[in-house]
């Protein structure tokens, strides 16, 4: 390659570790091995300025167009190992591969550490292999593997990190972590996607750390635990319910055909919307339901009022009810949080979503992150405190506020 085109080629590389560092501020050691590794080599069908860019870039589409596998944007990958707090030495499973991610562990861990890096799809494996190989990690581990199962035959690890959306967490993942080890999981929460750092003490995951970045989709054999049920309401507005909550369709679909009531909370966001992560979990953890209403302005029609900015907010219903959340601009000073509301029980519904946005607002703004403790399904929860509990195929997910 000639001199220019490598220059270039460390200009744009430089770039987008300078783009990621202002998004993501970073430990020294995630810095130099974002530094250190080409990330346009793990993206041979990309052009190198997309390459640099912090964007995930789709490798593989399923045939309905939705995406398999993905190189993910530097910056969530840069969160998600500072949050896995890898050190020289350690064994580590990605469950999950791309090239880029098991390059980056490899930087981490050291001469003496080691990375296994598995997919259950062999194409998106080989591709991982061969640029592994080109950007001269050869001591990575690219195998065959469904990662709901983990890798045993390398097991303990020090550290493991999902790089799929997981819809459950299966025994296997904490069965093959030593006592002390920490696992990243990106987390499907009531329909919320939170990448959430545990720590592993032999008997419970205890959370440490949470992010509000997703994956592709976990595919093989925990594919189906947990998915979303999608309700349709009207000509392109859904509601996504999971965790086993319970809702009528038709219900709410008769519901949204009669009045409506709006309610005011006085509750407004910044314009940079930073704290609606928060206050979408916090309703997730308090409203007995709890979903995620999809819309555009352009689709709704004049019988539901679309969410405005971002198209998909939180929901809660009762047997009947629907009620939603809604945001107006206020002139330059950031977007006020309004509740809309249809069906018999509209008014209590919207009260007590408004209670609860204003009770965020009063105590839980800017405060830290929830604790999330996993269980066994079968295992005593005796001494533990209250919280919202959510029940997963493997796991019990105790969600406590401080």
């Amino acid at each position: 390659m000639p001199a220019s085109a490598q220059a270039s080629i460390a200009l744009l590389h430089t770039a987008m570790v300078d783009l990621v560092l202002a998004k993501e501020p970073v430990s020294a050691p995630v810095v130099a091995a974002l530094r250190a590794v080409p990330r346009d080599l793990f993206l041979p069908d990309a052009s190198t300025e997309e390459a640099y860019k912090d964007d995930v870039v789709v490798t593989k589409w399923d045939v309905y167009g939705a995406p398999l596998s993905a190189v993910s944007r530097p910056s969530t990958v840069a969160a998600t190992l500072e949050q896995l707090r890898v050190e020289p030495g350690q064994r580590i499973l990605e469950i999950g591969s791309g090239g880029y991610t098991a390059a980056l562990l490899a930087e981490l861990a050291g001469p003496t550490g080691h990375v296994t890096t598995i997919d259950i799809d062999q194409s998106v494996v080989h591709r991982t292999h061969a640029c592994l190989g080109k950007a001269g990690y050869t001591d990575v581990t690219a195998l065959i593997n469904d990662g709901y199962f983990g890798f045993p035959l390398r097991a303990p690890y020090d550290r493991i990190v999902v790089t799929v959306d997981a819809p459950d967490i299966p025994r296997a993942w904490t069965a093959q972590l030593v006592p002390g080890g920490r696992i990243v999981i990106p987390l499907q929460l009531r329909g919320l996607l939170r990448t959430v750092g545990f720590t592993w003490d032999g008997e419970v995951l205890t959370s440490d750390s949470m992010r509000p970045y997703g994956f592709v989709r976990l595919q093989g054999a925990g594919a189906r635990a947990s998915l979303p049920r999608m309700i349709r309401l009207a000509d392109g507005i859904r509601l996504d319910v999971d965790d086993g909550q319970e809702a009528d369709p038709d219900a709410l679909r008769d519901a949204i055909s009669g009045a409506s009531h709006t309610h005011s909370t006085g509750v407004t966001l910044s314009p940079s919307a930073d704290d609606l992560p928060g206050l979408d979990l916090w309703l997730a953890t308090v409203q007995p339901t709890y979903g995620r209403l999809h819309g555009t302005d352009a689709s709704a029609g004049a019988e539901l009022p679309a969410p405005t900015s971002p198209a998909e907010v939180s929901a809660c219903w009762s047997d009947d009810s629907l009620a939603f959340l809604t945001f107006t601009p206020t002139g330059g000073t950031g977007e006020e949080i309004g509740v809309v509301a249809y069906g018999p029980d509209r008014y209590r519904l919207a009260d007590l979503l408004t209670h609860d946005i204003r009770v965020w607002d009063a105590e839980r703004r800017g405060s830290p992150d929830p604790t999330i403790r996993v269980y066994p399904t079968d295992a005593g929860r005796a001494s533990a405190p209250p919280g919202r509990l959510l029940t997963k195929p493997s796991a019990q997910l105790l969600i406590t506020w401080d």
